[in-house]
């Protein structure tokens, strides 16, 4: 069933003011955002580290292809959402999707319309949150290759429905005499430089009302790179899949900031998925790359310097990575293995 829901108004709150956190029991729920990248993993970790209790602990993820009857698969990862509800499943917490109407897709092919409705779920129903501002415009051009979120637009959109599905939730609201308080957890590190390299680690968050108080904690934030894959072999869980075929990071499958050696990999091992691009590169004559078609970049690519041929294992690594079923067993890895791309640092990512 589909509801549509509006609610509480924020504060005027400004975003970006240093606090200091409660204890963690006195948080009424804990909101972690998870993309599936190993950060993501690496705060929910420290939080288990932490004390936590796992009966406040939800898991969010901002759907980038949509997600039921809204999935168009285009940008994501196809492990990606079952590899997430595995994890949900192994340390019994729920998951929560948000999404817009058509995700990514049906942003990037709008035309003479209005940006999408944003969805989330709520138990076995899916709430509406409907776009009322704005205006008729058109998109058809890919995101901007650029630190700014107001042209690389696909950050701000997925971003933007976690923050309204906050902001409208009713269960994420409490009463005037008794606020909810809610500790919003995110997953950047200073280190991968970029906007990233000023985020304060604690913050009140900007959904902060007279009935939800909003505390924004980026745990990993100094963290090492070796030190987020300690914690995964720390709790026997195996990283996203795309590590193990040497990507350094999980940002979407065809993230716009990939090389050409990354579309290279991603030619060898889903070539059905970089014609798609192609196709649509030439429907809206626009290509992802500023100067580069996606084909032009795969021929300037090597596969050799991202997927590592010589892994006897690199079979199972693609079909898992390819997988839209993903089981417990399959993340539990009580030998851990290293991933090719744990330490190949910050290409093919947002800046």
């Amino acid at each position: 069933m589909m509801f549509t829901f509006g609610l509480d108004q924020p504060q005027n709150v400004q975003e970006g003011e240093p606090i200091e956190l409660l204890p963690l029991h006195e948080y009424d729920v804990v909101v972690v955002h998870i993309s599936a990248g190993k950060d993501s993993m690496g705060s929910f970790f420290q939080l288990i580290k932490n004390g936590v209790d796992l009966s406040k602990v939800e898991l969010w993820h901002q759907a980038v292809d949509g997600h039921g009857e809204e999935h168009q698969e285009f940008w994501d990862w196809p492990c990606t959402e079952p590899y997430i509800e595995a994890v949900g499943k192994k340390f019994g917490v729920p998951v929560y999707y948000q999404w817009r109407r058509g995700g990514l897709y049906g942003e990037l092919m709008r035309e003479n319309s209005y940006t999408g409705d944003v969805f989330y779920k709520e138990g076995d129903q899916t709430i509406c949150l409907p776009t009322t501002k704005g205006k008729l415009s058109t998109r058809r051009k890919f995101p901007a290759q650029s630190a700014d979120l107001r042209i690389r637009w696909c950050s701000s959109y997925k971003v933007d429905s976690a923050k309204r599905t906050l902001g409208n939730n009713p269960r994420m609201s409490g009463t005037l005499e008794h606020r909810k308080k809610i500790l919003w957890v995110t997953g950047e590190r200073r280190a991968e430089g970029g906007n990233r390299a000023n985020y304060l680690e604690k913050e009140l968050h900007g959904s902060t009302s007279r009935r939800r108080l909003v505390h924004h904690w980026r745990p990993v934030i100094d963290m090492k790179q070796a030190d987020i894959f300690a914690l995964f072999r720390e709790f026997k869980i195996m990283p996203h899949p795309a590590y193990y075929l040497g990507f350094g990071r999980v940002s979407c499958m065809g993230c716009i900031f990939s090389t050409a050696h990354q579309w290279a990999a991603y030619q060898y091992i889903a070539p059905e998925r970089v014609a798609r691009f192609a196709e649509v590169e030439k429907e809206i004559d626009h290509t992802i790359d500023v100067k580069l078609s996606v084909l032009e970049k795969v021929a300037n690519g090597s596969v050799s310097k991202v997927l590592p041929i010589g892994d006897p294992l690199l079979p199972r690594w693609v079909s898992l990575a390819l997988s839209r079923s993903f089981s417990v067993d399959d993340l539990v890895m009580e030998d851990f293995i290293m991933p090719a791309g744990a330490f190949r640092g910050c290409e093919g990512g947002s800046p």
